[in-house]
């Protein structure tokens, strides 16, 4: 696998040593997938990959099954009650209850209760019989090209990560991953299904991130990656991408797009990605998150080298904020109260309203 300078990408480059399921057991017994997140007093302060909004609580998760919990805007956090100790790389929310978060081993678990406790719906072990069925379905419609990759992942077993996930509403979700992994969910979660038919046949390219963008479903990932839905992931399209970086992000609304990427690379569309025009900015690092703010001010966008950044509306490129991160940051999410929390390598960071 070629590795990313990238802390995004950090979370594929760790597979051997954190996602297989079969990797030694710890002093407890049992492997990762297996074994409880262990609770710890210096949670908040470990990498957390991935944050998001359940109604007014905000919700962490990241590195040995650790979840944690905030319910006065990121100011002090709680650890939560995890089945699994894998490395948890994204979290969303479709109300103050519902929520999933999927991490490596192909873990995806579920809350009905805004984060305080969990249930595993599926991983990689389990998805085995969904892999076969996938199989057998291809090889019916005669795409030799989707049977050698779904023969490749069931040959190599179950260690594929989910690096993102997102949910329509409570019943229709997508969780994406390693390779051109893709699964599918009609009933919430009950039941998880391998869509990778609905990409290209030979796709095997990283999906870092799933989106919605105004009446549209996004894929994005490694190497240009870049697949549109325009009827709710019933379907895909795969899209011309304005460059053959690695993107590790998308946000946007309406038509306007924002592609976030490796090494700066940041890209604007007005027209639902049929244009696209390059953003340049003096940074080194990789764009890994964007959140909308409050009161039209534009967008806060983090970077893996702890870089803030405010792309106002109107303005030709973005600002490198003072009040910026000391460690590299992977997720950002709008607070309550109108401020921002980023997730990173060391835990959190607040960034209140008039920061910005």
């Amino acid at each position: 696998m070629r590795i990313q300078l990238c802390f995004a990408a950090l979370l594929v480059a760790a597979i051997p040593a954190m996602a297989q399921p079969g990797a030694a057991a710890g002093a407890t017994g049992g492997t990762p997938v297996d074994r409880p997140a262990q609770a710890s007093r210096l949670a908040a302060q470990g990498a957390l990959l991935d944050v998001a909004a359940a109604g007014r609580r905000l919700v962490a998760v990241g590195e040995r099954g650790h979840v944690l919990l905030s319910d006065d805007g990121g100011r002090t956090w709680r650890q939560s009650d995890v089945p699994v100790s894998v490395t948890l790389t994204a979290v969303h929310f479709v109300d103050a209850r519902s929520g999933w978060a999927v991490g490596h081993g192909g873990v995806v678990l579920n809350t009905r209760d805004g984060g305080v406790s969990w249930t595993q719906q599926t991983d990689g072990r389990a998805l085995v019989p969904a892999l076969a069925e996938a199989l057998r379905a291809a090889k019916t419609a005669n795409d030799q090209g989707l049977v050698d990759k779904l023969r490749r992942f069931i040959d190599e077993g179950p260690d594929k990560p989910l690096l993102d996930v997102f949910f329509l509403d409570e019943r229709r979700g997508f969780a994406t991953g390693a390779y051109g992994l893709l699964l599918a969910t009609d009933d919430g979660g009950a039941h998880w299904r391998v869509a990778c038919d609905l990409l290209d046949s030979e796709e095997d390219r990283h999906i870092y991130t799933v989106r919605p963008v105004g009446d549209a479903l996004w894929l994005a990932g490694e190497q240009g990656l870049l697949y549109r839905s325009t009827d709710g992931g019933g379907s895909f399209q795969r899209m011309e991408s304005p460059a053959e970086s690695t993107w590790f992000g998308l946000a946007g609304s309406g038509e306007e797009l924002l592609l976030l990427g490796l090494r700066g690379a940041l890209w604007h569309s007005s027209d639902g990605g049929a244009h696209w025009r390059r953003i340049e900015v003096d940074t080194k690092y990789s764009f890994v998150a964007a959140v909308a703010l409050d009161a039209g001010k534009g967008r806060l966008i983090a970077d893996d080298g702890g870089g803030l950044w405010l792309f106002s509306r109107g303005a030709a490129s973005p600002r490198r904020l003072e009040n910026s991160a000391r460690f590299p940051l992977a997720g950002l999410t709008l607070a309550a109260d109108g401020g921002v929390v980023a997730s990173g390598l060391l835990g959190t960071l607040r960034i209140p309203s008039s920061g910005f």
